[in-house]
């Protein structure tokens, strides 16, 4: 909101009194500024978007805390934004998650593009998750830790995990070239 149309409305009599359109200018000014915050607000809060404070009142509203209780290859059970944010939209998508392993493919490719993931159900309440390209050792973990992967209730969760990560520390072990992680996640 712009203040000048609303001060081109004055009448003659009171236009050219510089004390009024002052005191109206100041008034209307406060009016505009609050309106431009208010309306700042949903823009700061998109998960997309969000930063620092904003991504942890997100996180309290989601209800996935930024230290997820995990120590990870840094360790620390704290999630830096890039990280936090992808948590944050898998527990969204988990809430919202039908039941179904299609919809499972669709999270991961939204979560992961460029990574392939294979879902096998072992027919034994366990299923198994087979996954290739992962660049970030931060998000394997994050997927092995149950984060990412939505799965059924009482269902085991077998990560085959596949990186192309070289010479880091990656849960407990140094790995070079092309390795490979078998991890469970308890159901």
């Amino acid at each position: 909101m712009a203040i000048e149309p609303y001060l081109s409305l004055i009448t003659s009599e009171h236009a050219d009194k510089p004390n009024y359109m002052a005191w109206l200018s100041a008034i209307l000014q406060k009016v505009d500024d609050s309106i431009s915050v208010s309306n700042s607000i949903p823009s700061a809060f998109e998960l997309d978007t969000a930063e620092g404070a904003q991504l942890d009142i997100l996180g309290q509203l989601i209800g996935q805390p930024r230290d997820i209780g995990v120590p990870l290859t840094n360790n620390s059970s704290i999630l830096d934004d890039d990280h936090y944010r992808l948590v944050l939209q898998a527990k969204i998508v988990r809430n919202q998650w039908d039941g179904t392993v299609g919809e499972i493919y669709d999270i991961w490719n939204a979560a992961f593009p460029g990574t392939q993931l294979a879902l096998v159900d072992n027919q034994d309440m366990t299923m198994t998750a087979n996954i290739t390209n992962l660049e970030d050792n931060l998000a394997a973990e994050l997927v092995t830790a149950g984060l990412i992967i939505p799965r059924p209730l009482g269902v085991e969760l077998n990560v085959m995990a596949s990186t192309s990560i070289t010479s880091q520390e990656y849960i407990g072990s140094v790995v070079s070239g092309y390795d490979i992680v078998r991890l469970s996640v308890p159901s």
